[in-house]
């Protein structure tokens, strides 16, 4: 197995330094970084497993930042370091991509342990076909691409979300309202009939114009399911 990689961007050299050594001293091959541009350079190049950041070094583009890693770069794990002990501090950070949060006071073999079990979890989701088949049909969720029997099949983003939601759980009944919920939001203002005429339309897409549907089956008074 290659042996795996950190990229370390910190501005304070003896915290850069400490956490590089129980990096190395864990087995990872630790590269360390100054300033943007070189460290997006490096991501690109070296694909590391993690990425330990500080806060300072974003200069409050933290959210930004864990938009990207987590859109381009989703095989990197990313640790954030900051002085702030605050707790929405930690669950703005959170929120915005960073898979842990610690700060410079924290037990260096404890952010080293848990930088090894993020890269354990982001392996394993990885490794997992992020893709649905059932039958002829192939649901891509990376792409939110649909095929069947092998051609795509154009969908609109709720049609794609709706399918999603059915062939999930297949076999399982879902009312009206829990489409609603789960497809357009609690706040959303659409009815029962909404739901009605996009299944239609959705069925229609995959090919069906005749009923029963050997996909989506209607259950007369409950809802519908995925067959």
């Amino acid at each position: 197995m290659d042996t795996q990689k950190v990229l370390l961007w910190i501005a304070e050299s003896d915290l850069a330094d400490r956490i590089e050594k129980a990096l190395d001293r864990a087995g990872f091959s630790v590269i360390r970084s100054h300033q943007d541009a070189d460290v997006m350079d490096k991501l690109l190049k070296l694909e590391p497993q993690a990425l330990i950041a500080d806060s300072n070094c974003l200069n409050d583009k933290s959210g930004e930042f864990g938009r990207i890693l987590k859109n381009q770069f989703r095989k990197t794990a990313l640790v954030l370091i900051s002085g702030s002990r605050k707790l929405m501090d930690r669950i703005h950070a959170l929120e915005d991509g960073a898979d842990e949060y610690f700060t410079p006071e924290s037990e260096i073999d404890e952010l080293i342990a848990k930088v090894k079990a993020i890269i354990r979890r982001i392996s394993m989701v990885n490794a997992t076909p992020r893709s649905l088949t059932i039958r002829d049909i192939v649901i891509n969720l990376d792409t939110h691409e649909v095929k069947k029997a092998g051609k795509l099949v154009d969908l609109t983003y709720t049609q794609f979300k709706l399918l999603y939601l059915l062939a999930s759980q297949r076999d399982s009944v879902f009312s009206r309202h829990e489409i609603l919920s789960k497809v357009w939001g609690e706040n959303a203002f659409v009815n029962d009939r909404t739901v009605d005429v996009h299944v239609k339309r959705l069925r229609e897409k995959l090919g069906e114009n005749n009923q029963p549907s050997k996909y989506i089956q209607t259950i007369h008074g409950l809802g519908y399911r995925f067959v």
